[in-house]
């Protein structure tokens, strides 16, 4: 408290001294006490207040804690000063700090206090611009109504001063109200207002700002080119006064129409510009709201549990700050992913809190937007055969269109749900209706996401009718391949295709009916591992990278080394506490590792091949002399099993499906570990019994995969191209009558026909060392027998073991390798495939990494646990190590479908190098090294983990 001795009734400028210094220095010093015998001192007077709140206009757009302090300063040092104006501009300039904060429920207080300060003091014009300060929390808060009313009140006391232009300001503010009450035509009216009023005063900025309104309501209403003309306007002014926050925030909106005309890389491109001029979370708060853009770019991506993740903290930052409608859009893009992922029940729930927001609001039309989610949930439910959920999808559906016609795309999407909830009870000529009315609302406008999905079900309401059906399916095919192979970043497009590849499976039924076997084959191949086959043909050299790739080249390197620490000190830790703290940075690291990868490769120069495709005859030529290729595929009616033997291509639909195929894979799956768990379930079933248990389950697997396409294969080089689950599969162990494929033929895998085309076309180096690392870990003590053993077989090996099997020599050697091999432990990560990874001595080689390797290798080994394993994502991308590899440059990978032991491992491996120094190729070697093991260890567990991708016929001079 002010010392009484020390106040006076009367300014004293003198003893004032110089207000701008007592004010840094009051910003300066953490001390309450010394800040008093400041205070104390100088004796202020207004001047210092209003210094302070220079401080606060000064720094709310570039240091938020700054601007902060100030206002909480001015708070202070307003009880100092005798002028009856300072506790109300005190009040207004703390106001203002914690506005900017984010903290806008204990701002709308100190508002209140200053505007009814002003007014006492006959201030009409001071109350009127704080007002329109607390205008804006309350409207952020949520309370529209008394932000409108408030705003009315500031504009018509700036009318009566004669201040039109500060009253025209107001008139944005009034215009925001109205469009997040979702009243439409009064924001635009308020809008158009104040820009004409604004344009006429000369007032650049503030025009700007309308501009920028505008456009925001605009995309709103689909108005597109509308839109995207008024934020361009807006973004030229801003940036021509270098108004970066102005920039920043337009940039934003801007990112919502690229998202919604399927511009997915420009929309992504312009987030990280935001996100640069924002920063992080924790320092800026108007950086949630790039992050609620960026959980839409994510849902729309297929990338749930990122969009997920996100949508939740957010709607967790937004409801602790008040701010209802940001909590309620948070929730919406939250209920959206949960329902993708198929938690129906986490999703309802998420959207009715979305929906009470909304209704709170008083907003009917995201109120009705909702209702059209809610009505998809139901849609879901309802394709399990569930009657009354189909009804009720068709009742919400219909009603949230009736309320949806001032947002055409809105009404578009509940019409599609309407449709496909008719067709799913049996009316296609009603459900074609409502997709016609659903383009219709379309009519001008890109949106293909929702295109896709009209386009998609139009093909099945007119499936008596094959020509017309097939001509739907196939505009929808290209749509979304045209905005897939627009996405810079390999993981955005093997997310893309997630929940869009029905309408693959749909045409290639209807193509087979037709007898179009071949037809129906290209487009299989378009369905499976296209952002791999794109990615290889993209594979050159990086040229000339720009400064932007060149810095996050590095920031990147220091994440991923920091992130081995992480990992180093998590297995170094006994005590569960620790353990979860390092866990916990594992996670933060991963996820700062995957952003700066993603931005790498957005920012390289060249970027990926936009559009890659393999013919038919290029794969014919590329198989070996007598070999067969076997592609497998799913679609709606089953399993079909394309078979191509030379010129001869046919289709076979088989009895399985693939639900049928994980059934026997679980307990096929069950009974291997019971093998790997030695000698204790060995002793409990005996080593006959878990023979005969695991033939029996690969019996079952040759009876649904195999034994119906009568394969003629004596010998021949089998090319297997499975789907989804099948990738687990042991194929090479399968039993039949006359014994287990193995002994039938050279087994080989490829995520499809076009990348194993793509390895087989790919140059041959005979020049190079066997490149050897060694990791004998816990558990693994075979490993260094293992390096000792297949580097005396090679005429030229180097070998990195123990200490030596770092990833600096991983990355200066294994460019220069011949055939590398990797004996250590390794680890598939189904929560995080790309992280999953080899054991090096000083860390993790994670699949994520090998993008930055380039290899010469002709071969590959990873004699380690789990390193064929991968997760398939949308479009039968496979992610994980293999992945990485074929990236990296190998034609021909052996990796294991399960965790090994190291003993027969190091067996198996002496037997591959040996008959590979014979001049054998690969695929020869290993089903020699397979066959000799069997001979000692006859239990598939051992001798069948291991499997060639890629180019098996290639030979290797070791």
């Amino acid at each position: 408290m002010p010392n009484p001795e020390q106040t006076s009734l009367t300014p004293n400028p003198q003893g004032a001294g110089n207000p701008e210094a007592l004010a840094q220095a009051l910003l300066e010093e953490t001390d309450p006490q010394a800040r008093t015998c400041l205070l104390g001192q100088h004796r202020p007077d207004l001047t210092l207040i209003e210094a302070l709140k220079a401080q606060v206009d000064r720094h709310k757009g570039a240091d938020i804690a700054l601007a902060r302090r100030a206002g909480a300063r001015a708070l202070e040092a307003a009880l100092w000063v005798d002028d009856p104006r300072a506790g109300p501009l005190a009040s207004w300039a703390y106001a203002l700090g914690l506005t900017v904060g984010g903290d806008y429920s204990a701002a709308l207080e100190h508002y209140n206090n200053a505007r009814e300060g002003f007014l006492a003091l006959g201030l009409p014009e001071e109350a009127a611009r704080t007002a329109v300060r607390q205008v804006q929390a309350l409207a952020m808060m949520g309370d529209l109504p008394g932000a409108r009313d408030l705003a009315e009140w500031s504009r018509e006391a700036f009318v009566r001063l004669g201040l039109h232009q500060d009253a025209a300001t107001v008139g944005i503010n009034l215009g925001i109200i109205h469009s997040r009450m979702g009243r439409i035509a009064e924001a635009e009216a308020m809008f158009l207002q104040a820009l004409a009023q604004l344009e006429g005063a000369g007032d650049e900025t503030g025009a700007a700002k309308a501009h920028s309104n505008l456009g925001q309501l605009y995309q709103q209403q689909d108005r597109f080119d509308e839109a995207a003309a008024q934020l361009e306007a807006a973004l030229e002014v801003f940036r021509r006064h270098a108004q970066t926050q102005f920039v920043a925030g337009t940039s934003l909106s801007l990112v919502l129409l690229c998202r919604k005309g399927g511009r997915l890389r420009d929309a992504l491109e312009l987030l990280s510009r935001v996100r640069a001029a924002y920063g992080d979370l924790k320092t800026h708060p108007d950086a949630a709201f790039v992050g609620l853009e960026e959980a839409r770019v994510y849902l729309d991506l297929n990338l749930l549990g990122e969009a997920e993740r996100l949508s939740q903290e957010l709607s967790e930052v937004f409801a602790g700050r008040g701010m209802g409608l940001e909590q309620a859009e948070s929730l919406m893009t939250l209920g959206s992913a949960q329902a993708k992922a198929g938690k129906l029940e986490e999703a309802r729930s998420t959207l009715g809190q979305a929906q009470a927001l909304w209704r709170a609001l008083d907003n009917p039309l995201q109120a009705a937007l909702v209702e059209a989610y809610i009505a998809n949930l139901l849609l879901q439910e309802g394709r399990k055969g569930t009657l009354p959920q189909l009804e009720g999808a068709v009742l919400q559906s219909a009603k949230a269109a009736e309320n949806l016609a001032e947002m055409p795309s809105a009404r578009a999407l509940a019409l599609s749900v309407l449709a496909e909830a008719l067709l799913e009870l049996g009316n296609p000529v009603e459900a074609r209706h409502r997709l016609e009315q659903a383009q219709a609302a379309l009519a001008g406008l890109e949106f293909p996401s929702l295109r896709i999905q009209l386009e998609g079900l139009l093909g099945r309401a007119a499936l008596p009718e094959a020509p017309v059906a097939e001509t739907h399916f196939k505009r929808a095919i290209e749509l979304l391949e045209e905005v897939r192979s627009s996405l810079a970043v390999d993981e955005f497009k093997t997310a893309y295709l997630g929940d869009k590849l029905d309408v693959y499976g749909l045409l290639v039924d209807l193509l087979l009916e037709g007898g179009r076997v071949h037809e129906a084959f290209a487009y299989t191949e378009r369905a499976k591992s296209r952002a791999l086959l794109e990615l290889l043909a993209g594979r050159g050299e990086q040229t000339g990278q720009s400064a932007e790739a060149r810095t996050l080249k590095c920031d990147l390197d220091r994440a991923r080394a920091e992130l081995d620490g992480y990992f180093l000190a998590l297995e170094a830790q006994t005590e569960d506490a620790s353990r979860a703290v390092w866990r916990a940075r594992i996670t933060e690291g991963e996820a700062l590792v995957t952003r700066l990868q993603r931005e790498l490769e957005r920012a390289q120069d060249g970027g990926l091949a936009q559009s890659f495709q393999v013919e038919l005859t290029e794969i014919q030529a590329a198989l070996p002399a007598g070999a067969v290729l076997l592609e497998y595929f799913s679609t709606a009616r089953g399993l079909v099993a394309f078979v191509l033997d030379g010129p001869t291509l046919r289709a076979v639909r088989l009895s399985g499906e693939l639900a049928q195929v994980e059934g026997v894979l679980e307990r096929l799956e069950f009974f291997l570990g019971r093998v790997a768990g030695g000698e204790v379930f060995a002793r409990i079933y005996g080593e006959g019994v878990l023979r005969q248990a695991v033939d029996e389950q690969l019996k079952a697997l040759h009876g649904l995969l195999l034994e119906p396409l009568s394969l003629d294969l004596a010998g021949r080089n089998l090319v297997l191209v499975p789907h989804g689950v099948l990738h687990k599969v042991p194929f090479a162990a399968l039993l039949g009558e006359d014994g287990y494929l193995l002994d039938r033929a050279e087994v080989s895998l490829a995520p499809s026909a076009a990348v194993y085309a793509f390895c087989r076309q790919r140059p041959v180096h005979r020049e190079g060392p066997l490149v050897a690392f060694g990791v004998p870990l816990e558990n693994i003590p075979q490993v260094l027998h293992e390096v000792e053993a297949i580097t005396a077989i090679a005429h030229q090996a180097h070998k990195f073991v123990e200490e030596a099997a770092t990833s600096g020599n991983f990355f200066a050697h294994a460019g220069q390798a011949q055939v590398l091999h990797l004996a250590t432990h390794g680890a598939f990560r189904p929560d995080n495939p790309m992280f999953s990874g080899l054991r090096l001595a000083d860390g993790w080689l994670a699949a994520r990494d090998l993008y930055q390797l380039r290899l010469k290798a002709e071969l590959v080994v990873l004699s380690a646990c789990e390193t064929g394993l991968s997760q398939q994502a949308g479009g039968d991308e496979l992610l994980g190590l293999a992945r990485g590899f074929l990236y990296a440059g190998t034609p021909c990978l052996v990796a294991s479908l399960w965790p090994v032991k190291d003993d027969t491992t190091a067996q198996l491996m002496a037997e591959f190098y040996r008959a590979l120094q014979t001049g054998l190729p690969v695929g020869v070697a290993l089903r020699k090294a397979q066959q000799t093991l069997r001979e000692i260890h006859p239990n598939p567990y051992y001798w069948s983990a291991f499997s060639i991708t890629g180019d098996a016929a290639r030979c290797v001079a070791i």
